[in-house]
């Protein structure tokens, strides 16, 4: 009989583990202190390590946020009403994004579009206007960023508006 499949994990949960991680890192920084202040030489060179796992725990902390707030980003892409493509665009621009340490920004020379986030490598989250369907009859729902670079770049692919505008093609 196969093994029951859990429960996809829920943005609630990982801010929860997020939180017991915190309160971890507060615990060890307490006993850091404590070890740091004690009489006995042999105590306070055991704080190091303490200080060392506190540290630990803070990044830990900071990566399970993250990966909470990537998860309610990735949630929120599964909105039918929004566009079907896997990475995000300006929504300016197009496909004119660059990203490094967890941020994104526009390339195009006076654009000021930032995120705090790597908006590049995270599903598209802006609104679909656009139904765009390739050459092989493939269908997906776009922003109007991402159906102006289909419309550019895909053989054969068709963009309907879904404000009834002319299909290009």
């Amino acid at each position: 009989m196969p093994e029951p499949t859990k429960p996809e994990p829920m943005p609630a949960d990982l801010r929860a583990l997020a939180a017991e991680a915190d309160a971890l890192a507060e615990r060890t920084a307490e006993l850091a202190t404590r070890l740091t202040t004690a009489a006995d030489d042999h105590l306070q060179r055991l704080a190091q390590p303490m200080h060392k796992a506190t540290d630990d725990l803070i990044d830990c902390t900071d990566e399970i946020t993250r990966t909470a707030e990537y998860l309610t980003r990735v949630r929120v892409s599964r909105d039918p009403n929004l566009c079907d493509v896997p990475w995000g665009v300006c929504p300016a621009h197009g496909v004119t994004l660059r990203s490094a340490d967890d941020r994104a920004w526009c390339t195009t020379s006076g654009c000021a579009n930032t995120w705090e986030y790597d908006r590049l490598h995270t599903p598209c989250t802006e609104p679909a206007t656009a139904t765009a369907t390739d050459e092989d009859g493939a269908t997906g729902s776009l922003c109007s960023a991402h159906a102006s670079d289909a419309a550019q770049r895909l053989i054969g692919c068709t963009i309907h508006y879904l404000d009834n505008r002319a299909t290009n093609s």
